[in-house]
Parts: structure tokens; sequence; C-alpha cells
């Protein structure tokens, strides 16, 4: 089976490579990496690492701006990479 190429890594380097700027055409495109940074499922465990580096990053300049689509989808990676070395979840009444 051939292995999956990330989707993530590549997006999260270029995010990580515009550094800081208030230039308008900057804030746009990390804009819209972030969108897909935050929205984007986790196919590789290259996926699961740029999500998290996306998380460290966003939750040092302020964690208010962590969003819930991010959190759920790396959630949802851990479980898919690792479904067979987790435990089931049971669920809480």
């Amino acid at each position: 089976m051939p292995a999956t190429a990330s989707t993530l890594m590549p997006v999260f380097l270029a995010y990580e490579a515009l550094g800081h700027s208030d230039a308008d055409h900057v804030e746009a495109l990390r804009g819209n990496l972030e969108e897909v940074l935050a929205n984007s499922e986790i196919r590789t465990a290259q996926d699961l690492y740029a999500k998290a580096r996306y998380l460290q990053h966003t939750a040092r300049i302020d964690p208010g701006l962590i969003s819930m689509e991010a959190v759920d989808t790396l959630v949802v990676g851990i479980a898919m990479l690792f479904a067979g070395a987790l435990p089931p979840i049971q669920a809480v009444a």
C-alpha cells in the first residue's frame, strides 16, 4: 500500500514561513492557511503533527483563538490513526 502524502504539513510550513506581518495580503493569506489548518481532516502522522504545531502556535498567541473545529479534527485524527492502540471510550451519563 503506498504511503499517503501529508496535506497539512506543506500548509503549516507555508503558514510558519509568513512570520509576523501586518500587510493586508499577508493577513489574507494567513487567514486562508489558518482555515485549512483548523478544518482539514488528519490522514497521516505528519498531518497530526502539523495540526498540533498549529494549535501550539495559536495557543501561544491567544488560547481563545483555538477553534473547536481544530480541536475536533485533532481528536478524530488521533482516533483514526491510533484506533487499534486506544481503549474503547465509555459514554458518560
